[in-house]
């Protein structure tokens, strides 16, 4: 047990959900990590992280994720929802659908399932809940319809458990991020160069000429489970380079 605050991180092994991790210990946070990938995960264990395998699209997983996570330090303080799947571009017409229906599992699915899991290890301390959106679920872009019914839903979402959660002094908000350098696209199946392609694109067009880098997330997420967000919750906070404004 610790007396620091206990924050889980999914999808807290790679690229921006490390990114938090990393942010939130030197922070002051005990932060534990899942993701599906174990060598990563073993990384992260020699770097002074609780970690664990879990793929957050399975119950059994999930079930597993809390009791590791109950056994372990007795509560939670802040859940991180990070973990998450694109797709390659597609028209909707021409998606492949099992490839949809596992998107929505994991996104969507996978978000609801580990925040109900994880709630009662939270009543009672007060805690926060962060959750990833994108600004496609404000300004879709052609082929992105899957993708971004997912993060709809997960704004939604976050709306509804604010005002569930208020009571217990729970506070969920949720971050809806540009195009941001990860790993996302590249584990979708787009090749390296397309990446950089699509990089330099959305760099150029960004009225603050980049796209956005891990840290520029995680310095956000960072400020949301502090005490300065004390008074905000039910909030969608776009950090997109002003790509809203376009």
């Amino acid at each position: 047990m610790t007396d620091k605050k206990i924050a889980l991180v999914t999808g807290g092994s790679a690229g921006l959900g490390e990114a938090i991790a990393r942010d939130l210990a030197r922070d002051g946070f005990e932060v534990a990590v899942c993701a599906r990938g174990t060598a990563r995960l073993t990384a992260m264990e020699a770097d002074g992280f609780a970690a664990t395998s879990c793929d957050i699209g399975s119950a059994a997983d999930v079930a597993q994720l809390r009791n590791w996570l109950g056994q372990r330090f007795g509560g939670l303080d802040l859940l991180v929802n990070c973990a998450g799947v694109a797709l390659p571009r597609s028209s909707f017409i021409d998606v492949d659908f099992a490839a949809a229906e596992n998107l929505l599992r994991i996104n969507v699915l996978g978000t609801l399932s580990v925040t109900h899991a994880l709630l009662p290890l939270m009543v009672g301390r007060q805690g926060s809940i962060i959750n990833f959106s994108s600004t496609l679920a404000q300004r879709p872009r052609p082929g992105s319809a899957v993708y971004a019914a997912s993060k709809g839903a997960i704004e939604t979402f976050t709306k509804a458990l604010a005002l569930e959660l208020a009571g217990h002094r729970i506070r969920v908000n949720c971050v809806a991020p540009a195009l941001v350098r990860s790993d996302i696209y590249i584990a979708a199946g787009m090749s390296s160069d397309d990446y950089a392609r699509l990089l330099e694109a959305r760099g150029a067009e960004s009225p603050l000429g980049r796209v956005g880098e891990p840290s520029d997330v995680s310095e956000l997420v960072s400020f949301l489970a502090s005490e300065k967000a004390s008074w905000m919750t039910g909030l969608i906070v776009p950090v997109d380079g002003g790509a809203l404004l376009r």
